[in-house]
């Protein structure tokens, strides 16, 4: 190390910083922060607009990164490489509590935008088994050809049920049901399970689709 040529850049520090206290300007000509300033932002934040009316000749930007230096607003998160792989690595899968744990200090509606910028998207979770088989059947099939329950009742033309009551056990519109499995391909059909040779009551059905067996 060249401890004359550090000397020399201390010296050039420390005369730098005198100037600029003598001047009231930082190198690049923007005007030192008082402490009577700073005393507005902690009287008035976050009312930002209250502070610009007092500190006029200060811009709405400055303000802001004023007030996030002084430790009164959350620093903005900084989304450099590092950020961005965490963020890419996290997104898709994990919780929401996982990741805004990652990032603190930045909301939750912040680190989705942020997402939406670098093109990370939520996996998609299958959808919710409502315990009558045919849907269940019909609803999984949709979700593994990438069909929102929208594009279901389209292609059905059932209106809006698999949109609205599609995702409820509660009366089942096996018409419905019907038209969606034919949409999809498939048929539905009752199968009587008589294979032990016995008689099987008629209010015991099976239900059998193309898109596999279904037992109620």
């Amino acid at each position: 190390m060249d401890l004359a040529q550090l000397a020399k850049d201390l010296a050039l520090t420390e005369r730098t910083r005198l100037k600029i206290l003598r001047s009231g300007f930082t190198v690049s000509g923007h005007k030192l922060w008082t402490d009577e300033e700073d005393l507005i932002c902690r009287i008035f934040h976050p009312d930002y607009f209250a502070i610009s009316q007092v500190l006029h000749a200060r811009s709405k930007k400055a303000i802001q990164t004023r007030c996030q230096r002084l430790g009164l607003a959350p620093r903005r998160q900084a989304w450099g490489w590092s950020a961005r792989q965490k963020l890419r690595r996290l997104y898709p899968d994990a919780d929401r509590k996982e990741i805004c744990d990652a990032f603190p200090g930045v909301s939750w509606d912040r680190i989705q935008a942020a997402a939406r910028y670098y093109g990370f998207r939520r996996s998609r979770k299958p959808y919710k088994l409502t315990g009558i088989p045919a849907l269940d059947q019909l609803r999984s099939r949709c979700y593994a050809i990438r069909w929102i329950m929208r594009d279901m009742d389209e292609e059905a033309g059932t209106g809006q049920y698999f949109q609205t009551r599609g995702y409820k056990s509660r009366y089942p519109d096996f018409k419905a049901i019907d038209k969606g499995v034919r949409a999809l391909g498939g048929h539905l059909e009752v199968r009587w399970d008589d294979a032990k040779g016995g008689h099987v009551p008629p209010d015991i059905p099976a239900f059998q689709t193309s898109l596999g067996r279904l037992t109620r």
